[in-house]
């Protein structure tokens, strides 16, 4: 295949094109799965696509992600540039990658998407295993002192759903009255669960506004 090539009104070599990859993770079955989409080569990728002249990254990001599991409002947010010489093999295409939260209960609309572990040495196209890692360190990393989880919990969830979340997130099991003690947040927050639907910054405490037993509701969206 001819690469493709691009150069910019000085005369400089220039990316071909900017593309957008976004992580889709969300906990099935007790496990941390990401959405894949098969390929016409048979290949397994991120859900992704070019960025329109017109369009911002995380339009294009959001646009995907609807196209591919009807989704209109979720958890997005910019995981970082990837721009490694040689990363797409049709030329210079650098990529802007998104991680998204989506319940348990997405379904994706295009026959050809899947869900695959998130964890794992699964071949991927391009660098997409790459970003894939990058995506899981995030959302462990932010795990606990965010209200990230809420991006995956259904809108009425219970404390026992939650463990489950956090437990495929780290990949720890964690005892039940412990937990319940440590996801309490302190007296001063009280962010509703749709908090961090929308996406954005940080959030330093945990969406639900009083620890309760397992099975009961920890938070009724609004």
């Amino acid at each position: 295949m001819t690469p493709w090539t691009a150069v910019n009104s000085e005369g400089y070599p220039a990316p071909a094109a900017l593309a957008v990859d976004t992580v889709v993770l969300t906990v099935r079955d007790g496990a941390l799965v990401a959405l894949a989409v098969r390929r016409d080569d048979g290949t397994i990728a991120l859900p992704g696509g070019f960025v329109g002249p017109q369009e911002e990254p995380q339009a294009t990001a959001r646009r995907k992600l609807r196209e591919k599991t009807g989704l209109r409002r979720n958890y997005l947010e910019q995981l970082g540039a990837f721009a490694d010489p040689g990363r797409d093999p049709r030329g210079w295409i650098p990529s802007v990658a998104y991680l998204a939260l989506v319940p348990p209960d997405t379904d994706p609309g295009d026959p050809e998407a899947l869900w695959i572990p998130a964890r794992g040495r699964r071949l991927l196209a391009y660098d997409h295993r790459a970003i894939l890692r990058a995506a899981v360190a995030r959302l462990e990393g932010k795990l606990w002192w965010s209200n990230i989880a809420v991006g995956i919990l259904p809108g009425d969830f219970t404390m026992s759903e939650a463990r489950r979340v956090y437990e495929a997130v780290a990949g720890v099991r964690y005892d039940g009255a412990t937990f319940a003690r440590d996801l309490r947040p302190p007296d001063s927050c009280s962010l509703p669960a749709t908090a961090a639907r929308g996406g954005g910054g940080p959030v330093p405490c945990i969406a639900s506004r009083s620890a309760r037993r397992p099975g009961e509701p920890v938070i009724a969206s609004a």
